[in-house]
């Protein structure tokens, strides 16, 4: 059985037929950790060197490994996998309660003098009654003209504030009085959330105004790529079915807060079966909340880049080879804070192991992509931190500034 991967994001372009990555026509594609098949998962139990170009993720530079194109069909799509068991009366309360607050987002964007109205759309919602709206930043991208449908079917102007793309979150803004007596929605603590709680999605999915989908939270503390093929630690991990226009829309709790944004799907095949998988993906609202500040005063955020592509050392690895655990750096991007400071790329061959391994940063161990992530998101462009890094059989600790995240 062949088995492929991709990741989408849950917005649409209307014209196209073709679902919309960070809100342009595949011009920048995710790249996926765990994209294998049969034959290649075969392949990788006899070298080792051979499973460091595997399913590589990046951090730092974009490697240009385009995972699929995904057409915007419900046709074949199954999420079926059995029966949810909840309280209907608790779930209907819940969008009643909700849904005035959730926004459907319609933008337009320009080619030159060529504008292009109903470009593509997607979802948000009210965090307060200023009129500051939340949605992902892959929705809004681009946009030249903003437009909000509200529940009551009035459509008012919005203005882009701040935006993260490496997080994909942006703020928009609408007129006060225009949301007055709406009662925004709360944004809860995520640190909170575990799997089997009940998860409710609310948007627009294909253009259908205030639709619901329920499931459960699946899993915590994902690892997916952004528009900068960058990770966004943390993501909930949600069987509620999101499709595209979902973007940008809650994922709430059963309290009716915010625990997510619905920001991308992973699909695959089912081999044999007929039929794909989805999983559905949200950036933590916690995220949400330590960006607020930035994002509400017309900033975009830049996260910190070291400049690097890598991997987490295997437990083949660690086990075989004596390696340490952390992440071995197999590509340096020149010019880089990596690339100043002497980073070299890992190579492994029998008898002949070379480069460089990420053990910790500022002391703080790290084992894998997400890790560094983490702690890389604690700090600031201009920043300096300390790498313990494993190179030739020695511990040497190397010291570099983080650059901005490049727009590309």
């Amino acid at each position: 059985m062949v088995h492929r991967d991709v990741i989408i994001h849950t917005n649409s372009l209307r014209s196209s037929g073709v679902f919309c990555v960070a809100g342009r026509l595949l011009e920048r594609c995710m790249e996926y950790r765990d994209f294998q098949t049969a034959a290649n998962t075969s392949e990788r139990k006899s070298s080792v060197s051979k499973n460091a170009l595997i399913g590589m993720l990046t951090i730092g530079i974009a490697l240009g490994f385009v995972v699929g194109l995904v057409f915007a069909s419900p046709l074949g799509w199954s999420n079926e996998l059995g029966p949810v068991l909840y309280d209907q009366s608790l779930v209907t309360q819940l969008f009643d309660e909700a849904s005035p607050a959730v926004v459907e987002i319609h933008i337009s964007r320009s080619f030159g003098r060529i504008r292009l109205p109903g470009s593509g759309t997607g979802s948000g919602f009210l965090i307060d009654t200023e009129g500051h709206i939340v949605t992902n930043h892959h929705v809004v991208d681009t946009a030249t003209d903003i437009t909000v449908q509200l529940s009551d079917g009035r459509e008012i102007d919005a203005v882009k504030l701040g935006t993260s793309p490496a997080d994909d979150l942006a703020i928009i803004k609408v007129d006060p009085d225009e949301i007055r007596g709406i009662e925004p929605l709360v944004l809860a603590d995520s640190s909170k959330v575990r799997p089997g709680q009940l998860a409710v999605a609310i948007g627009s999915p294909f253009r259908q105004f205030n639709s619901m989908g329920v499931g459960v939270v699946s899993g915590t503390g994902r690892g997916l790529s952004s528009v900068l093929q960058r990770p966004i630690p943390d993501m909930i991990q949600t069987d509620a079915p999101l499709n595209p226009g979902n973007s940008g829309g809650p994922l709430l709790n059963a309290d009716g807060e915010v625990i997510g944004i619905n920001s991308s799907v992973r699909t695959g095949d089912l081999g044999n079966q007929i039929g794909e998988f989805r999983i559905g993906f949200a950036v933590p609202s916690n995220t949400v909340i330590s960006l607020l500040p930035q994002l509400k005063i017309s900033a975009e955020v830049r996260r910190p880049w070291i400049g690097i592509a890598g991997q987490p050392v295997s437990k083949e690895m660690t086990e075989t080879l004596g390696f340490p655990r952390g992440v071995y750096v197999s590509r340096v991007s020149k010019p880089s804070p990596a690339s100043r400071a002497g980073l070299d790329p890992f190579f492994s061959f029998p008898g002949d192991e070379k480069g460089d391994i990420i053990t910790a940063i500022d002391g703080r161990i790290i084992g894998s992509i997400d890790d560094m992530v983490s702690y890389l998101n604690s700090k600031s462009p201009g920043d300096e931190v300390k790498l313990s890094v494993y190179r030739d059989s020695q511990n040497v600790e190397l010291w570099l500034t983080l650059d901005p995240w490049p727009d590309t």
